[in-house]
């Protein structure tokens, strides 16, 4: 079906590309037609496109359609977002972002390790989209790095929330979704916790917790705590939980941060951390105690816009002039996180407080849910364009207070 598809129209959009194959469905790279409702003209999405041999099978199609179902619910910076589902006789698709980046386990197969800033920022951006999906009673249950997508700014979007790949005998090979004889999702085996082993029914938010340290393990180490090649002896490793320290592969893991990884990745669910906020303020605390470093730099990607894409660039200078902040690239956070693209110390600024977001040669600041706001000229604002020459506070102390600054290139 792939060679016959790209070049093909569905519904709005024309197949342009075949991004990867799963047991369920083809993933393709599309672009709108025309501007409707939903996407302007000639913007670029994800098309996820049903195995037509799975057309007709109606879990199958139950599985695509509540797959939909969830995503609908979800708008988070750091997950995938969802746009359409359009309803084919040879099979449903799902109309999705297109994320620019790559897939985590593509760094670790080219890299190895990780960073060490670089894997607890990843972790971080996960645990964020865990705890908004698990607000929401969804559990993702298959979380591992190819699910994790590395953008150019240095964050990432998690994607396939609600994956079951319908397709029997795929086997339990590393970084394969298998299921149980009836058709159920089991998940990845070498991230799964042992309860989502013994019953995928009753995976639930902390199965999330225990796959997200196992991520956090394989990024900082380079290899799996668990890898066998047996998976009744992979099974049999993940019930008893014996593993490498992190720290006798990579000496530089300080203990606070082994301490973490261990403890999300507790067998028994009562000594692992209660929550994914919980495991998120765990490395929260961790940075913050950390020297301030030089901020993580992304790995470039080829087809990455890193650049405004007008002829100006911005700044924010502080009002007494003791310091000057570049707005790098079209999408930047600022805050006291040392990952943020701008990083203030004020107290009064939230780990992550606000974003600049440039479109179109318009720039404009949005408010993260910062404990004391975001203002615009003395107006508090949840998201504004800001021009040459606004005042821009972080917080309620007039003394983090910036003015904007665009400047041609």
């Amino acid at each position: 079906m792939s060679e016959s598809f790209i070049g093909s129209v569905v519904g709005n959009y024309r197949v342009e590309r075949e991004l990867g194959e799963g047991g369920m469905s083809t993933v393709f790279v599309g672009r709108t037609l025309t501007r409707n409702e939903l996407l302007p003209e000639d913007f670029r999405v994800v098309l996820k496109v049903m195995s037509e041999e799975l057309a007709n099978e109606a879990t199958a199609k139950k599985r695509f359609l509540k797959e939909a179902q969830i995503l609908s619910k979800l708008r988070h910076r750091y997950i995938t977002r969802f746009f359409e589902f359009i309803a084919r006789d040879t099979g449903a698709v799902l109309v999705m972002e297109f994320v620019e980046g790559a897939p985590v386990d593509k760094l670790l197969a080219d890299k190895k390790q990780l960073p060490v800033e670089t894997a607890v920022t990843i972790t971080q951006c996960l645990l964020e989209a865990l705890v908004y999906a698990h607000n929401r009673n969804i559990v993702h249950r298959d979380i591992k790095p190819a699910n994790l997508i590395f953008q150019p700014n240095g964050f990432v979007k998690v994607t396939d929330f609600g994956i079951a790949k319908m397709r029997e005998g795929s086997g339990g090979g590393q970084g394969q979704t298998v299921l149980t004889k009836s058709g159920f999702l089991l998940g990845t085996p070498h991230y799964m916790s042992p309860e989502q082993i013994r019953e995928p029914k009753d995976a639930g938010s902390k199965s999330d917790v225990y796959s997200s340290g196992v991520v956090l393990y394989e990024m900082l180490t380079g290899a799996l705590p668990f890898n066998s090649r047996s998976l009744p002896k992979l099974i049999d490793a993940i019930y008893r939980g014996e593993k490498a320290l992190p720290s006798s592969t990579r000496p530089e893991i300080d203990k606070e941060l082994e301490g973490i990884v261990l403890r999300a990745m507790e067998p028994d669910q009562a000594k692992r951390y209660a929550s994914a906020r919980e495991f998120f303020e765990a490395l929260e605390e961790w940075v913050a105690i950390r020297p301030l470093g030089p901020r993580l730099v992304p790995p470039a990607a080829p087809t990455a816009k890193l650049s405004p894409p007008a002829a100006l660039r911005w700044q924010i200078v502080h009002t007494n002039g003791s310091e000057m902040h570049e707005i790098p690239g079209d999408d930047a956070l600022v805050g006291r996180d040392r990952s943020c693209g701008i990083v203030l110390a004020h107290p009064a600024v939230s780990r992550r407080h606000a974003r600049f977001l440039l479109a179109g040669g318009q720039l404009a600041v949005e408010d993260l849910k910062s404990a004391n706001g975001t203002f615009v000229n003395n107006n508090r604002v949840d998201r504004s364009n800001v021009n040459d020459g606004d005042v821009i506070r972080f917080g309620a102390d007039p003394t983090c207070s910036y003015v904007v600054k665009s400047l041609a290139t």
